[in-house]
């Protein structure tokens, strides 16, 4: 499939996805990228609590989440799910978004176990890169990516 920008992104049958911020337009928007991806199975949480009980109640593939959150943020999120009595959703794999992306902020993320990172805003061809980083595909993209830390 041939990506947005110019750069080819493949995403491989039927994909699951988990998107976790409290923002409903940030939701949207990291939804209908997933969707131009091609990943149709897509599940949204509001909070890191509905995203502990949307991973204890299925499995997902991946999960993209926002780091600043009411209730549960996203280093809590990346606490319970990292842990190995959670069972077996912690191995998701996990994309963090996120407009903050100071040092303090991505070494704490990578501490807790978060695969890549991506400074909001970022475009659909960023996101389809990140999805196959974490997926662990090969992917040859155009133009710089340095937007992952």
């Amino acid at each position: 499939m041939q990506g947005i920008e110019g750069a080819a992104v493949i995403i491989p049958g039927r994909l699951r996805a988990l998107v976790v911020d409290d923002n409903t337009y940030a939701r949207a928007i990291c939804g209908a990228s997933l969707k131009k991806l091609g990943v149709t199975d897509i599940t949204e949480a509001d909070n890191g609590a509905e995203a502990i009980l949307a991973l204890m109640t299925a499995p997902f593939d991946f999960m993209v989440m926002d780091w600043y959150m009411p209730d549960i943020s996203g280093a809590g999120l990346m606490r319970v799910l990292r842990d190995i009595r959670f069972g077996a959703p912690s191995n998701t794999p996990v994309i963090l978004m996120t407009g903050y992306a100071s040092r303090d902020n991505v070494a704490l993320a990578r501490e807790l176990g978060v695969n890549e990172v991506l400074v909001k805003p970022f475009t659909t061809t960023q996101l389809g890169i990140a999805v196959g980083r974490v997926l662990g595909q090969s992917q040859q993209a155009g133009g710089d990516d340095a937007v992952f830390l």
